[in-house]
């Protein structure tokens, strides 16, 4: 009976012929009343076993899920495969094992003293009464919660925290078997801008985007769930497939263990997209090689310090780092307790010597100034006299007034560009920029609703798109979400532009057609030209250059002390700022900063620019204003000469809805003004309203 006893202990199997003994029948005439209660506790102690052995079959990297034994109850669901499930299972394993080899062991000295007492054998085994119900405890909330991937890390350091030291050292166990999958996947990030994630378990994940065509499916466990690996094909000479590869990850909060700052994942984040970028260098093919082959090491399976040894070289990304880093890789891996400082350590270690390889790349080799120039020129006007041209050359063809779009409309606005850059010798700087008018298929609801706020989407001003073709390695700089703001702006502006264009025309059409308006009609022709003059002014100069000089200082700063953080930092500052002063970004304050600052909490490492263009007060009265001088000005191009009775009424709706929306202005300004970004706001309104000549005619008007 021993002998099936401890066959019994070691089994796995569903039945257990030694319960026929516990038959109250049988074990009246056979056993003791105490070898009783002795042979039901091994039995608990045996069905344990047997429950966590049969997780392991099913989970366990050497079934892999191959073997699917029955599920206790019909309905119950599989939990979704991955490397962190397989991992915890390993380390269950490695747990179990000595109670195998404790059996194994007891069957030996029974062979030898076949008079070994059941009281012996419960001796023995009785210490892993408790370790195996804590490890069912721990399996039943994996099955139940259905936790999966990077989520298992903190669960288990949830349950680190034990006063028992046999389930303590069972938890750092089987911890330990999962944070290898997890370093592995933070060190081919880190170091090489990609990792092996086949069910989407890392914290950091593809996503599909309008710029990124990556199919993805969700699993049941909420994660990725491809035959794939996650990987980086590297296309030097394809800007658009950058873009792909570099703007289609990010940080999955609910997969990020909770004692990792949201600070340290976004620069972990920043620091694989850095090193993708690296990858596309056209400079040096070598990289990308010796990545693939460190690549393929990780997914047979080998240890860092392996990985590391194939993806040595003489780039200079690393330089002779390399091995030192790989080290500390490996020798966290190798660390029983969980210390958070040292991964926060490494990867700040990692980020300032990328950043310095990256700021020198970006202000030596991709001429960053100039380029940070061209785009202050053309997304926001800085060459007002080609876009002036460029207004002459559409004013023919009515491109930007037409209300009917076609496939021709971008064809001409970009021959427009072309012949006024041609006209005022504009060299080949304008080979990078070109228009685009997307259909409304192809903006999302977000961009319709907030481009239908600011603009009149039937015209080409509230849809044209202006194009630039990124360099290398421009693309970390020049995100997708930031040349959608930057187009923002330039819609915005050229607006401005467009109005104040059509307002000189007035003033020509009406010499040359010697047209003489009342004298009402010219004073408000010189009204809103006033007020559009002084507003383009306050855009230009009080806002756009002045925010760029700072962004010129603060590069240079940065240029100097090699950090490339610092100048993705000044960049989102200028941009925040300016569209927040262009009333195109609102906060607590309409107009004011504050917007900047939540902007910056969010995107401390470069991870991309989130900024939501909500209805501002501000820009509501500026889009009314607008809309009047559009239609004044169409106004004056057909009326007739002298005007007729019906013409003189809209003409008086035109002056009246001028003056009360110039009213609400300055009176929504004056209570601005006392906010963070008063100097600028305090330049407007004294231009707007010197010497008080609106506000006190807005309240002569409506006494």
């Amino acid at each position: 009976m021993i002998h099936d006893i401890l066959f019994t202990l070691f089994s796995s199997n569903a039945e257990l012929p030694i319960e026929n003994f516990t038959i109250p029948e049988v074990a009246s005439t056979f056993l003791h009343p105490g070898e009783i209660h002795i042979l039901e506790e091994l039995i608990r102690i045996a069905n344990q076993y047997k429950e966590i052995k049969k997780f392991v079959q099913q989970y366990g990297t050497l079934t892999a899920g191959l073997l699917k034994p029955k599920q206790q109850k019909p309905t119950e669901e599989p939990l979704p495969q991955g490397l962190y499930l397989q991992a915890f299972v390993d380390g269950l394993e490695l747990v179990v094992k000595p109670y195998r080899d404790l059996v194994v062991e007891l069957e030996a000295k029974y062979l030898v003293r076949p008079n070994l007492s059941l009281m012996f054998i419960f001796h023995q085994v009785s210490q892993y009464r408790s370790l195996f119900g804590f490890l069912l405890q721990l399996i039943s909330g994996v099955v139940t919660q259905r936790i999966h991937g990077c989520a298992l890390l903190p669960y288990l350091q949830q349950h680190c925290l034990h006063g028992n030291d046999a389930n303590y050292q069972a938890v750092k166990t089987i911890q330990k078997s999962v944070y290898v999958i997890f370093l592995k996947q933070l060190y081919g990030w880190l170091m090489h801008g990609k990792f092996v994630d086949h069910y989407g378990e890392f914290f950091i994940q593809q996503v599909e985007s309008s710029n990124a065509k990556v199919s993805i499916t969700a699993s049941g466990g909420g994660g990725v769930s491809s035959h794939q690996p996650t990987q980086t094909t590297v296309n030097t000479s394809d800007s658009a497939s950058i873009n792909t590869e570099l703007w289609r990850y990010e940080i999955r909060r609910e997969m990020l263990p909770y004692y990792f700052p949201a600070s340290w994942a976004e620069k972990v984040l920043f620091v694989g997209q850095t090193v993708l970028m690296c990858h596309f260098d056209p400079r040096q093919h070598p990289i990308a090689e010796r990545a693939s082959r460190a690549e393929s090491k990780l997914k047979r399976g080998t240890s860092l310090v392996g990985a590391a040894a194939a993806a040595v070289g003489r780039d200079n990304l690393w330089g002779g780092h390399e091995q030192e880093l790989f080290r500390k890789f490996h020798q966290l891996q190798n660390e029983e307790n969980l210390n958070v400082t040292k991964f926060e350590h490494l990867v700040d270690e990692i980020k300032e010597q990328v950043t310095k390889h990256m700021s020198v790349i970006m202000i030596e080799k991709a001429d960053l100034e100039r380029q940070l120039r061209l785009m202050k020129d053309f997304f926001l006007l800085g060459r007002g006299e080609l876009f002036s041209e460029f207004l002459t050359q559409t004013q023919s063809l009515r491109l930007l007034i037409g209300k009917e779009l076609n496939d021709g409309t971008t064809r001409d606005l970009n021959r427009a560009l072309q012949l006024a850059a041609n006209s005022i010798n504009v060299g080949e700087d304008i080979e990078q920029f070109s228009f685009e008018l997307p259909g409304k298929d192809v903006l999302d609801e977000e961009e319709e609703e907030r481009r239908s706020f600011c603009y009149e989407t039937k015209s080409a001003v509230g849809q044209i798109v202006l194009k630039y073709k990124v360099k290398w390695p421009l693309h970390l700089l020049f995100s997708p979400r930031i040349l959608d703001r930057y187009n923002e702006m330039f819609r915005f502006l050229l607006r401005i532009k467009k109005i104040q264009h059509d307002l000189l025309q007035i003033w020509s059409h009406q010499r040359e057609q010697r047209i003489r308006h009342n004298l009402n009609v010219v004073q408000l022709r010189n009204k809103l030209l006033f007020l559009i003059n002084n507003l383009q002014y306050y855009l230009q100069v009080d806002v756009l250059e002045s925010q760029f000089a700072i962004l010129m200082a603060a590069i240079a700063d940065s240029a100097k002390q090699a950090d490339f953080e610092r100048i993705q930092r000044a960049h989102t500052i200028f941009q925040a700022n300016v569209l927040s002063l262009c009333f195109l970004l609102t906060g607590s304050n309409s107009g004011g900063e504050p917007s900047a600052s939540s902007l910056l909490s969010t995107t401390s490492a470069g991870s991309g620019v989130v900024i939501q263009v909500q209805e501002n007060p501000v820009l509501t009265i500026l889009d009314s204003i607008l809309s009047i001088v559009d239609r004044f000005c169409t106004f004056c191009m057909l009326c007739k000469d002298p005007m007729t009775k019906a013409e003189r009424m809209e003409f008086a709706t035109y002056e009246q809805g001028f003056m009360n929306h110039v009213d609400s202005l300055l009176k929504l300004l004056i209570g601005l003004k006392a906010g963070p970004s008063s100097a600028p706001l305090s330049q407007l309104l004294l231009r707007l309203d010197f010497n008080h000549w609106f506000s006190s005619n807005t309240q002569t008007s409506s006494q």
